[in-house]
């Protein structure tokens, strides 16, 4: 689960990924070309890997609209942070990124079971105590956001992640936020590390 983001990728392909979130943090879609730059067709190559596996996603004119768990397109799951949303894919991304940045953000989706909004505050990249879990699939995936993102869902409790998963049978993991908070330090560290506000 620890390389779920950046799982077999090559080099060049994850430096997209992470040049894309950053431009996505600043709610802007950019060409790969910009994000890779004095190499065009490298950049739509890897480009193209990371949408091939389900890494990115890109609109009509080619710009990255979607990398590394951060979207611009309408989703159930985001974050807010400092005034700004920010739609990520999946329930997870919208706890993980905030949890790998230490930020103070109000992770946001809704229960599939009972279809509650749940809003989880977290401080520093810690969230608050909940009774909410965290489904996470089989990292084993073609495509993730088909395979993976599809599923990585929070629920209001083990009760209503049961009604609708039973763990024993599915392969996957159910975890508290406070691991699945962990498990996104580590999913990305990669842009923990580099500079996110626009100049």
């Amino acid at each position: 689960m620890n390389r779920l983001l950046d799982d077999g990728l090559s080099p060049l392909a994850r430096e997209i990924a992470c040049a894309g979130f950053v431009a996505l943090w600043n709610e802007r879609a950019a060409h790969p070309e910009e994000l890779l730059p004095g190499s065009a067709l490298r950049a739509r190559r890897a480009t193209d890997e990371l949408v091939e596996r389900g890494r990115a996603e890109v609109d009509d004119g080619g710009r990255i609209v979607g990398v590394h768990g951060l979207t611009l397109r309408e989703t159930r799951h985001h974050f807010l942070h400092a005034g700004r949303l920010h739609r990520t894919w999946c329930a997870f991304d919208a706890i993980g990124i905030p949890a790998a940045l230490a930020i103070d953000a109000d992770a946001r989706t809704r229960c599939p079971s009972c279809g509650d909004a749940l809003h989880i505050p977290i401080h520093g990249g810690q969230p608050a105590p909940s009774d909410i879990v965290v489904w996470l699939p089989s990292p084993t995936v073609r495509h993730l956001m088909t395979d993976f993102c599809a599923a990585a869902d929070l629920y209001c409790g083990r009760g209503h992640l049961e009604q609708r998963i039973d763990p024993a049978r599915q392969p996957g993991e159910v975890l508290d936020l406070l691991a699945a908070a962990a498990l996104g330090r580590t999913a990305w560290a990669d842009v923990a590390a580099v500079p996110l506000e626009a100049e």
